[in-house]
């Protein structure tokens, strides 16, 4: 025969290999991955939204001693150095409170009555819980702490420590309170932690942390993704190679039939992979890339997160001095719950909103606003985004009135934490970088550079299927649970291949353990030479 054939021979037999044995070392881990990944879909959301936040805010009751934001901030930080990037407004524990933060992201908890900065009591606690849940019976379960499972994320640090608080219904909600702040932070019923600890706490292995093999945690995931992106790979084309459905000419196996193989387990191993196997590769390949293997990707990516450390502008301290006896007046029989100040650049506007998430403007500084206009001036959002981003140059801007493919809600959010409309601002930087404004509010919603939209394709497109033509309920829903039956199947199948392997092997060392131990137990008999001579 030629000698490429032989070669080919080898090169398939190699491969074979090479498969069988990344399959058995790696099947648990793609067990894991594809139940968990399963169980994460329809896991509650890991953060408040604005919307829930707002719905479970007590009302505010006016008063004509409140501190204006200024005032409580001179008093509450008299070694400041510049005023605060932002102040919000309303009642904790029944009372009214300041929430504050600086240019580098730091936040602070004020009186609005005599400007005081402390942390909230475990006493606190339980009324914070109470406005949350009225009726309630709420418990403190466990000492003040920094770090657990569900709060091991960085954009946690800065409402660090938290009270755990049960809330004694039917549901058994617990909630998540900043010892710091005094905001809810996280609210989960018993269903949602479950998922939370069947999906997201074992799909990332958090059980490592555990065991002191955090640093490990990251390098596991990584490479251990890359292993079976490559057992996928393998198996696709050995499956292809194996499969002969008889199209165009092609001869079937002598039994009439697509499949090589007679045993159960290994013919449907071989369906499940040729159904799921372009599945698996997604989801091994973005999983892969998920963790920014050799810094191909910019940091902080994931969609919506801004710069971690970026310095934020300061509110125009004239604004934060605006008479709280004129809010009082403008608040009465309004029925909200939280005043905020927004700014954009060194225009800044005072806001009102209630529990729907309206909002009521109560003045503005450094411009007239309109009647009807709710909005900032675009040049102000222009100048704004240039600031954030070290003054470039603004290569295009768009007003948008609905999602585009990197500004939209995911599946666990709701309209408020993608508001619109939203300015969309392309800078011509060298990163390339795009800013989505709140032209109501001046925050930068969401910035990706050249960078972080690659990864959107590369990480959300292939891992969450939430392309525009995807993401409409309940087609995701019907696509995302099909394909994740598959691969659990799929992982199902090789977990049963590989146990049958591993028995087998295990088999045949005992057999010959044995055939060793038989033939040492049996005595030589001597043979004569009268003997051996007849024989």
């Amino acid at each position: 025969m030629p000698r490429h054939f032989h070669w080919n021979i080898r090169m398939k037999r190699l491969l074979f290999l090479g498969h069988r044995w990344l399959g058995i070392a790696l099947c648990l881990l793609l067990l894991l991955w594809s139940f968990s990944g399963l169980l994460m879909i329809y896991a509650g959301p890991s953060s408040i939204s604005e919307s829930t936040r707002l719905a479970h805010a007590p009302a505010l009751t006016p008063a004509a001693n409140w501190l204006s934001a200024g005032a409580a901030w001179r008093l509450g930080m008299p070694s400041a150095d510049s005023p605060p990037s932002s102040a919000r407004l309303l009642v904790q524990a029944g009372e009214p409170v300041w929430l504050m933060q600086d240019g580098s992201g730091q936040r602070y908890r004020l009186s609005a009555r005599d400007g005081q900065r402390h942390d909230i009591s475990a006493a606190q606690a339980i009324a914070i819980a109470r406005e949350w849940a009225p009726g309630s019976q709420p418990q403190i379960r466990q000492a003040p702490f920094a770090r657990d499972a569900g709060t091991a994320m960085m954009n946690y640090d800065p409402y660090r420590p938290f009270y755990r608080v049960n809330l004694d219904d039917a549901a058994q909600h617990e909630l998540t309170i900043s010892q710091r702040t005094g905001e809810v932070i996280k609210a989960s019923s018993r269903l949602d932690r479950l998922l939370f600890w069947g999906g997201s706490y074992l799909h990332f292995l958090r059980p490592l942390d555990a065991i002191g093999l955090a640093d490990a945690r990251k390098p596991i995931q990584t490479w251990g993704a890359l292993a079976s992106l490559l057992a996928v790979l393998s198996g696709l084309y050995l499956g292809l190679c194996r499969w002969r459905p008889g199209w165009l000419g092609q001869r079937r196996y002598p039994n009439g039939s697509s499949n090589p193989y007679r045993a159960l387990w290994q013919r449907w191993h071989l369906w499940l992979g040729l159904c799921g196997g372009l599945l698996a590769l997604s989801w091994t390949l973005s999983g892969f890339l998920s963790n920014n293997p050799w810094q191909l990707f910019s940091g902080h990516q994931g969609q919506g997160r801004s710069h971690h450390h970026a310095t934020v502008a300061a509110l125009p301290a004239a604004a934060l001095d605006f008479p709280m006896a004129q809010v009082v007046a403008q608040l009465a029989g309004q029925h909200m719950v939280e005043l905020n100040w927004y700014h954009a650049g060194p225009l800044a506007m005072l806001q009102a909103r209630d529990q729907q998430l309206r909002s009521r403007i109560i003045t503005s500084h450094g411009f007239e606003l309109a009647a009807g206009q709710r909005e900032f001036p675009v040049a102000a959002l222009l100048a704004s985004a240039q600031a954030m981003t070290g003054h470039a140059a603004i290569r295009h801007a768009e007003r948008l009135l609905a999602a585009d493919d990197y500004y939209y809600p995911d599946r666990h959010q709701d309209d408020s934490r993608r508001p619109l409309p939203v300015w969309r601002i392309q800078l011509a930087d060298p990163a390339a970088s795009w800013l989505y404004l709140n032209p109501q509010t001046g925050e930068k919603l969401l910035q990706l550079d050249r960078s972080q939209r690659t990864f959107r394709w590369l990480f959300s497109g292939l891992h969450n299927w939430d392309q525009a033509i995807m993401r409409p309920r309940p087609w995701w829903d019907g696509w995302m649970l099909t394909s994740s039956l598959a691969v659990l199947a799929l992982s199902i199948s090789a977990l049963v291949l590989a146990g049958k392997r591993l028995r087998l092997k295990a088999g045949a060392a005992r057999r010959r353990r044995a055939a060793t131990a038989g033939q040492s137990a049996t005595p030589a008999v001597p043979v004569s030479a009268s003997d051996s001579h007849s024989r």
